[in-house]
């Protein structure tokens, strides 16, 4: 059988028994977004080669009750015919140790920003439907806390979105590639690092062919450059975004 989720909301803003749609929906959304970064993380960790559809179905919630009298939401982990992976028992230890590091306000060691901002958006849900909530499971032992007195600030979060201005020109030596994302980065002339996102080569046929490719800027790796693109000061230092290389 799929594992079970069990979630008790006291003390919302509806009648015991009761939830609003727009509550009912940023909680179901919070859940799945949280057991889905789970699957993720873990077959990006240690089980490369899983099919997606495998990672999502593991990970997905299916609402199987709701109990009358209260507002308790039941819910199943998983699909039955792919118990046979054991990624959905995995993503249920992996939620209950997210679970016991927001009650104890102590993330696990291994939570990665994007489990902490969908941490964060989770107590975010669950304060909006309850005072207190307690979440817990056949398996495990249940937790119950209060969302509003709980610490944001104490879980890893992503970077803002950046505001990205007038155009900048960066020489330096191009230190790194990242192919799949499309990011590179430059070790300027004042050895500060560059981050590039988005970089593509300038036009130059000797260089790169009549249809510049971006998977020709590896061939840069190590030699002076020159970047030219919108820019991005902050957290981290330099951005460029949407830039062309060329060689210095």
């Amino acid at each position: 059988m799929a594992d079970d989720l069990v979630v008790r909301l006291h003390g919302g803003p509806d009648r015991d028994g009761e939830i609003d749609a727009g509550g009912l929906v940023a909680l179901v959304g919070a859940l799945q977004r949280v057991t889905t970064r789970i699957a993720r993380h873990l077959v990006d960790q240690s089980r490369p080669g899983r099919s997606a559809g495998v990672v999502e179905r593991a990970a997905r919630l299916r609402l199987v009750g709701v109990d009358p009298g209260a507002t308790v939401l039941r819910f199943a982990v998983g699909e039955d015919d792919v118990l046979g992976e054991g990624l959905e028992h995995e993503v249920t230890d992996a939620l209950f140790e997210l679970v016991r590091g927001l009650w104890n306000e102590v993330p696990p060691e291994w939570a990665t920003p994007l489990l902490g901002d969908a941490c964060v958006d989770l107590l975010d849900a669950l304060e909006r439907t309850s005072r207190t909530a307690t979440l817990g499971g056949s398996r495990f032992r249940e937790a119950s806390f209060r969302p509003a007195d709980l610490s944001r600030a104490r879980w890893p979060r992503t970077d803002p979105p950046r505001a990205y201005g007038d155009a900048q020109t960066v020489r330096g030596r191009l230190d790194r590639v990242d192919l799949r994302r499309g990011i590179v980065r430059i070790l300027d002339d004042a050895g500060r690092d560059v981050v590039v996102e988005g970089v593509v080569p300038e036009t130059d046929p000797a260089l790169f062919g009549s249809a510049p490719d971006p998977a020709a800027v590896a061939g840069l790796l190590g030699q002076e450059v020159v970047v030219t693109g919108p820019a991005s000061h902050g957290p981290g230092g330099l951005r460029l975004r949407g830039a062309t290389i060329r060689r210095a």
